[in-house]
């Protein structure tokens, strides 16, 4: 804590101090008040320390009197007073004026006296600000580590920031969305970001307010920041405080709508607020963390089966809020790891890295659920995300099919809402009608999740039932004639593209692929229609066969065989 050049012209034998020049500096912090009365002074210079000399020791060198300003600027002294300058020097020169001013850099004459006169009350009131300082800091820091200690949480400290502040507090979290808030009592104007937020009933992206490079040096820089705006009536001031624990950054809090920057005082209470909520989180993640194990460990045996026991099942399952006198849908949800979007991701949105992503889209999932008015939890297990969907009654296959069918579109389409071109892998299992059968309804859903995989493009959303045919060929494929199969049927074809360095396979499956359609398989290839016309003639003479009577069963079999063995 410091005073300023102005006031300590209110303080002992400063009161009778004339300023001669650099008015505009009145307004420098005062840390100290230091004696120079020696020619090579410069090397004791500090920071925002008041300077005394005589001047006697350059007495008649103008020159190295000038310098002593420049230094004084350089090192950022609070400014320069000249004691006794009749006694010393005579006069103080005129140049010295000029170069204070230019130099913004308080120039004060006092009359005839001691150092003590000066130095003394100004460094009394220094000090006296400083243990004060001191004594208000550990009032907050203990104030705000009492709140944590006692349980309580981020309303709480929140609403004592606001009391300390005398301004509304928000909390953004390490995804810079907004996720709480408190105002001081008596509030008579909202702040806008504060009124949309209550207005949105949701987490509302910072992004939405302010500027990515802001956002970004919060996020990396994890220093406090201010954030003017406003209209051309009238400006305002956002300040920043990062809440931080070691090198992890966990949101920052926002003080809107200041009329400039804070008081000290205020910048240790937000310090201490965002200290103490670091700690907060940090004990809440701990719990959660040990609680998550627990639940983790539960829903791997659940979904591999390895519980044996319905009554352990039972047991275990009503600890973590699982009802296991329900019916249900297992869907997984995996996203492309090997997409452009997902290694990009960082760069695009700021305050965004895949794991945030990933919870991001943890907290969507359970948004559609709720959004289609379906029941049922998210729980992240063998490296999917894994949603069980909770139906109340019991349905035919037919409906469940359908139903399912329907969710699994309805998911993808809120998700893709909020995550516009997210490379998801969406894939359900079949209606499960005790808890006992949820590890087939997993294995069900993970099979078409896999087949999806090498069959399509990131974006299908499959159920079992509707790839029931594709799980046929997949089982056809654990035989002993399966391996074959491919090179049996495509034998003629392999060879001559094997010794003529020929493209016929390709060509023929991409064909099949088209149905049938010259143009589509064309276009789909980049080829002269004449140059396909001469490709598909070959297959025919290779083949023994016309194209337009094969029988593509056994040619699409094989090749559906191969992808899916790949």
């Amino acid at each position: 804590m410091s005073i300023t050049v102005r006031d300590a012209l209110k303080i002992g034998g400063l009161v009778n101090a004339i300023v001669l020049a650099g008015e505009d500096g009145l307004d420098k912090e005062i840390k100290a008040v230091d004696i120079i009365d020696v020619p090579d002074a410069a090397i004791w210079f500090r920071k925002d320390s008041l300077l005394s000399t005589t001047f006697y020791a350059l007495k008649d060198n103008i020159e190295a009197q000038l310098k002593m300003l420049e230094d004084i600027k350089t090192c950022g002294g609070a400014g320069l007073i000249i004691f006794s300058p009749e006694r010393y020097i005579s006069h103080i020169d005129e140049r010295l004026i000029n170069k204070a001013n230019e130099l913004d850099l308080p120039l004060l004459q006092m009359p005839d006296c001691s150092y003590i006169d000066v130095i003394v009350p100004v460094m009394s009131q220094i000090l006296d600000k400083q243990v004060k300082a001191l004594e208000y800091a550990h009032e907050v820091h203990s104030m705000m580590t009492d709140i944590v200690l006692k349980g309580k949480g981020l309303k709480e400290l929140l609403a004592s920031l606001t009391v300390l502040m005398e301004k509304p507090v928000l909390m953004a979290d390490s995804e810079l969305l907004l996720i709480d808030a408190a105002s001081p009592p008596g509030l008579n104007d909202t702040p806008p970001i504060l009124k949309k937020w209550q207005e949105s009933g949701e987490r509302s992206p910072l992004t939405d307010f302010y500027p990515s490079g802001l956002l970004n040096e919060l996020t990396f820089g994890k220093k406090p920041a201010y954030y003017q705006h406003g209209s051309a009536e009238i400006d305002y001031i956002d300040f920043f405080f990062p809440v931080v624990a070691g090198d992890n950054f966990y949101g920052t809090l926002i003080v809107p709508d200041i009329k400039s920057e804070l008081e000290k005082a205020k910048t240790v209470a937000m310090e201490a607020g965002a200290m103490a909520i670091a700690l907060d989180i940090l004990k809440r993640k701990a719990i959660k963390e040990a609680e998550r194990k627990n639940e983790l460990d539960f829903y791997n045996e659940l979904l591999l089966g390895n519980i044996k026991n319905r009554e352990t099942i039972i047991s275990q399952a009503r600890q973590f809020g699982f009802d296991p006198s329900n019916s249900y849908f297992v869907v997984l949800v995996e996203l492309n790891k090997e997409s452009i979007y997902y290694n990009n991701l960082s760069a695009k949105t700021p305050g965004m890295d895949r794991e945030k992503l990933e919870k991001r889209l943890f907290r969507l999932l359970h948004y559609a659920l709720e959004k289609e008015g379906e029941e049922g939890m998210v729980v992240e297990a063998l490296g999917s995300m894994v949603m069980l969907v909770h139906s109340s009654i019991k349905v035919e296959e037919k409906d469940a099919s359908d139903h399912i069918k329907k969710l699994v579109q309805n998911i993808r389409q809120t998700v893709e809402a909020r995550m516009e071109n997210i490379p998801l892998y969406i894939a359900a299992g079949e209606y499960c009608d005790s808890i006992e059968r949820i590890n087939a309804g997993y294995l069900e859903a993970w099979e078409t999740l896999d087949i999806g995989k090498k069959l399509f493009h990131p974006g299908f959303s499959l159920t079992y039932s509707e790839m029931a045919p594709y799980h046929m060929v997949k089982r056809f494929m654990t035989s002993a004639e399966a391996p074959g199969l491919y090179n049996k049927i495509y034998e003629p074809l392999l060879d001559y593209d094997h010794n003529k360095g020929g493209e016929l396979v390709r060509t023929l499956e991409t064909y099949i692929d088209c149905n049938f359609s010259r143009t589509k398989t064309a276009d789909r290839m980049h080829l002269h229609r004449n140059s396909l016309n001469y490709r598909l003639q070959k297959i025919s003479e290779l083949l023994g066969r016309d194209l337009e009577n094969l029988d593509t069963f056994p040619l699409l079999l094989a090749s559906i065989s191969r992808r899916i063995s790949s």
